[in-house]
């Protein structure tokens, strides 16, 4: 199969990349980082134009990987956030209905969608109430796909990623606590919330695996699905494991202040995933060493 990633150069679309390509298939890529490649083009992000992408090859799957994916910056550039995580898609879309209406298009979405929910473990069919800018962006953007599969026929689903972590991310919980273990002389680290919100963890080999399977299902109905673990962890627990993992003799303090947008908790209910085949492979611990020995490597 003949791929688009575009967003390639980023945590997600960098390990999908290397997923499809190990499995045989021909993957194109696009970003808005400058480099000559065979297979790349670069993205103008002032001059956003995806005609050219979608007219010269015929593409059998595009997995939208690009956008802002921080919710403070959000609250800061609401204004870019939507630009990013909503104008993006539509261009994209309306690309593919013009010159590639067979190619299916996978829209990263996410759990922000949610805001916070009322039970858990949380399930597709849920309240959507978001608490950020960026959680009614990635809203906006499931309900783009939508109008497009309802009204031009064009073969969309979007992903509702929960907490993704892994080998290739550069920010997020893991990497501050990696930068504040490995470089901050105070034996204590001091943190948002109070430990006691939850999150529900899931690596990046699990979430590319949930790819391949959606695409293989070719279910492609305009609808979300959940991509998570199922299990829910505090982020005392998980700040806990990581800091065995990585050796680090730290004390932890939370400051009890929450962060705007941030919810309480998070668990998915991932039964429609499951039923493609779905069982998450990488433990927390598993994933969270494997994380660890990433960052020492790369340091």
């Amino acid at each position: 199969m003949d791929f688009l990633i575009l967003g390639s150069e980023g945590f997600i679309g960098s390990n999908a990349v290397q997923y499809f390509l190990f499995r045989g298939h021909t993957v194109y890529k696009a970003d808005i980082v400058i480099k000559e490649e065979e297979n790349y083009t670069v993205i103008n992000p002032e001059h956003t134009d995806f005609s050219t992408l979608f007219s010269s090859v015929k593409y059998d799957v595009c997995i939208n990987a690009t956008g802002s994916a921080n919710v403070q910056f959000s609250f800061n550039n609401p204004a870019l956030d939507f630009s990013l995580n909503v104008v993006n898609v539509f261009l994209l879309l309306d690309a593919i209905r013009k010159y590639s209406p067979q190619c299916k298009f996978i829209n990263i979405s996410s759990a922000a969608v949610y805001g916070n929910p009322k039970t858990l473990p949380i399930d597709e069919k849920a309240e959507l109430i978001p608490m950020s800018p960026y959680g009614l962006h990635k809203l906006y953007s499931e309900q783009i796909c939508t109008e497009f599969y309802q009204h031009f026929k064009i073969p969309t689903k979007s992903l509702r990623i929960f907490s993704a972590y892994g080998e290739g991310q550069r920010k997020m919980l893991f990497h501050d606590l990696y930068k504040m273990a490995s470089t901050s002389k105070d034996e204590v680290i001091r943190l948002f919330g109070t430990g006691n919100e939850s999150r529900d963890f899931v690596h990046i080999e699990d979430i590319v695996s949930a790819m391949d399977l959606i695409i293989k299902a070719n279910n492609f109905d305009g609808k979300a699905i959940n991509v998570a673990s199922g299990f829910e962890y505090t982020i005392s627990e998980v700040v806990k494991i990581f800091l065995l993992a990585y050796n680090a003799e730290k004390k932890i303090e939370f400051s009890g202040n929450e962060k705007t947008g941030d919810p309480q908790n998070w668990q998915a209910d991932i039964t429609e995933l499951s039923r493609l085949g779905f069982t998450p492979k990488i433990s927390l611990s598993t994933g969270i060493k494997r994380y660890v020995d990433w960052l020492k490597e790369k340091k």
